[in-house]
């Protein structure tokens, strides 16, 4: 019997045949926060990762699965990630119609944001949690078990009464304290965790042969310090959505505690969700300490949110094994112009002395820039092919890889909050537009679609003309790297 299932969806419909499941596979790192904090209130809960089980097994079908499951009162399913809009109701469809007597909730960014719409076009989903989640779902579970329900005494919880769609107030915001309670480590109650956890390692250059080795996202805190023009998850929307002021920051320690358990199960790679790096250099110092000290030797995968410090480099390579770690730096642009537009303040002189650091210490590096941001044209891009050429050069070939992504606009994003002060027009604008989007994705032909199209924003400034001229450069420009340098693809 199973009190709570948990349900990871996939970017298609269930049980399409759909076989192109692209890198939607990860679950949001809160999820496991949740479902242990359940657990640890008595509940029976199972999750499963519906893209990961059909990379497993190419003929594994959702519905089936379901109609195995017995004495379900809850189904929560993740709609963080806008790409899930199309996939996430139909697996709330599919609980309907296998699961009757279950409720569905919904949570995540994408859904904190679009909450009302989802409850008002799609009677499948039954409740949507705004914001974070933990007193909320504990709340909804205890209310569930009651003959008659009080849904008004849960915080940040949005439901149907009566046809309308009825909106709690957004009163619960979790704390460091609480945030550090939660266990993000143990994925007992998820099938086939071992094979997740082997999608989750972030390959290198250095481990271009896998042989099962197995990566884990983990939880070192909430919220961010910066608002990047295309991020959905910045200062602005946590505290639009979450009602957050300021990061909930877990500590050193725990973080510490987390990281020698997954050393001890045999873990390859921890990823942080956010970047050490931005927080007092304390934090970070301890931390690696710490992990010294206690001989916990593990690869990290890191993304920096900023350009770190050369000391923190040195400090990341002391602690990490480096074979098994990578450093991703988002460059966005050559131009330094470009950047700050976008929210990465940082200049070319800082960034080389960085990059000589990370070489030194034989680091595997990710370097991603992207074509379609506010501000790029053919004059900026020509400097974003100089400082791709330049690091091109300079840093060791085996251990570099490079990037040069089309952006497709998040949910509650500054652009999309803004679109005057970025000069762009958005076309994706409600749930149902990037459901609709979601959809098309799926559908199209590779003859029939240019990269540059269905992105939910248009440049006022810059024709399409110039972003197919740039992206026919960047692929030139990768055709004669000897560094391992990925093109724009021609097609979805």
């Amino acid at each position: 019997m199973t009190d709570v299932l948990y349900i990871h969806p996939a970017r298609h419909a269930v049980d399409s045949g759909y076989q192109d499941l692209g890198f939607y596979f990860l679950i949001p790192v809160g999820v496991i926060g949740l479902a242990n904090m359940l657990r640890s209130q008595g509940y029976s809960v199972r999750g499963i990762n519906y893209p990961a089980e059909m990379l497993r097994d190419r003929s594994f079908k959702l519905k089936p699965w379901l109609k195995e499951q017995k004495g379900v009162r809850l189904v929560m399913v993740d709609l963080h990630w806008f790409e899930h809009a199309f996939g996430a109701i139909s697996v709330a469809r599919a609980c309907r119609e296998i699961l009757p007597d279950a409720r569905v909730v919904f949570g995540g960014i994408t859904a904190s944001v679009y909450a009302s719409e989802i409850l008002r076009l799609f009677p499948e989903v039954d409740f949507v949690i705004r914001g974070d989640a933990e007193q909320p779902l504990s709340s909804l579970m205890a209310e569930l078990s009651r003959p008659t329900p009080d849904l008004s005494v849960v915080p940040n919880l949005s439901y149907r009464e009566h046809g309308q769609v009825i909106e709690n107030p957004l009163s619960y915001c979790a704390t460091s304290a609480e945030i550090d309670a939660l266990d993000f480590v143990n994925l007992d109650f998820l099938e086939h965790a071992d094979w997740y956890g082997t999608l989750q390692f972030e390959p290198t250059n250095l481990t271009r042969t896998m042989n099962g080795l197995r990566g884990h996202w983990l939880c070192i805190g909430r919220g961010c310090i910066f608002d990047c023009s295309f991020c959905g998850g910045g200062k602005e929307s946590h505290r639009l959505l979450a009602g957050r002021e300021q990061i909930a920051l877990r500590s050193a320690e725990k973080v510490v505690e987390d990281v020698a358990q997954l050393a001890r199960q045999g873990i390859d790679q921890v990823a942080f969700n956010l970047d050490p790096a931005i927080f007092e250099e304390t934090y970070w110092r301890t931390l690696f300490a710490e992990l010294r000290q206690r001989n916990v030797r593990i690869g990290v995968y890191n993304e920096h949110f900023q350009l770190p410090s050369q000391e923190f480099v040195r400090d990341f390579a002391r602690t990490v094994d480096v074979s098994r770690s990578e450093v991703a730096l988002t460059l966005l642009s050559g131009s330094e112009k470009v950047r700050r537009i976008n929210g990465k303040y940082f200049s070319n002189k800082h960034l080389y002395p960085v990059l000589a650091a990370l070489a030194e210490a034989g680091m595997p590096l990710y370097v991603y820039f992207s074509l379609n941001l506010p501000g790029e044209d053919e004059r900026s891009f020509r400097e974003t092919l100089r400082v791709a050429r330049e690091i091109g050069q300079s840093y060791p070939p085996h251990l570099l890889k490079m990037i040069n992504q089309v952006h497709t606009i998040d949910p509650c994003c500054p652009m999309s909050r803004e679109p005057g002060r970025f000069s762009i027009q958005v076309s994706l604008r409600s749930f149902k537009d990037y459901y609709t989007y979601c959809q098309k994705t799926l559908e199209f032909r590779p003859d029939e679609v240019s990269p540059s199209r269905e992105r939910g924003f248009t440049s006022r400034a810059r024709p399409d003309s110039c972003l197919e001229s740039m992206i026919r450069q960047w692929n030139a420009f990768c055709s004669q790297q000897s560094f391992l340098c990925f093109r724009v693809p021609q097609s979805w």
